[in-house]
């Protein structure tokens, strides 16, 4: 049964409390309705070869997806390491859409407190599913946090930390026993060297404060 907050009556179309408003009926509701087109909007069309890899797929889509994630997994472990994707690739987890990762790693930290990055303004889904997930907000600097969501660069305010500057950040700032979200979806904006300044060349790190810090 449907919880009083999840009601169509109280509600509407959007469960207020878990979901995040998306969709094609949203501006139904707003009167002072204004489009963003700082997402990753083509203003010369959509590819040519993104239509056909979409009509080829049409062709597949009575097919349920592998469960062991491939060929996409291997793809992604050789897009992100180009050299080393084989030694890496047991690092990547798919998941159904980002949301349900988002979901599931927020479920596992530890209860308390969440706070977004060093910009407080950034993609709203982490503090959706923090909310949900019953933790409270607080404030940026709030070093007694159980959980710290960072997106880097942010979205939408472009506002970027070079890898070394992060490091230090989170090593810094975050509480022992914590759980740290480094959302870097947006880091080849920055340019050719992305993955030099990105957290995926910063394995033995990663490890290390793993182990004596956050998880």
């Amino acid at each position: 049964m449907a919880s009083e907050g999840m009601t169509t009556h109280n509600q509407g179309r959007w469960d207020r409390i878990t979901q995040t408003y998306h969709g094609g009926q949203d501006w139904r509701n707003i009167g002072n309705f204004i489009e963003d087109f700082s997402v990753t909007t083509n203003g010369l069309g959509t590819p040519a070869s993104a239509l056909e890899a979409a009509r080829r797929a049409v062709d597949e889509i009575s097919h349920y997806p592998p469960a062991d994630f491939e060929p996409a997994l291997t793809d992604l472990a050789s897009f992100l390491w180009p050299e080393e994707g084989n030694i890496y690739k047991p690092l990547l987890l798919l998941g159904n859409g980002a949301s349900e990762l988002i979901d599931l790693v927020i479920r596992q930290a530890k209860p308390g407190k969440w706070r977004p990055g060093n910009t407080v303004t950034q993609y709203k889904e982490y503090e959706r599913s923090a909310k949900a997930a019953g933790f409270t907000t607080t404030d940026a600097g709030d070093a007694s946090a159980s959980l710290l969501c960072m997106v880097n660069p942010t979205n939408p305010t472009g506002d970027y930390m070079s890898v070394e500057a992060m490091k230090a950040y989170i090593e810094g700032t975050s509480a022992p026993g914590s759980t740290v979200i480094v959302d870097e979806s947006m880091q080849p904006w920055i340019g050719p060297h992305w993955r030099q300044d990105s957290l995926i060349h910063q394995r033995e790190w990663v490890a290390r404060i793993s182990a004596e810090k956050v998880s």
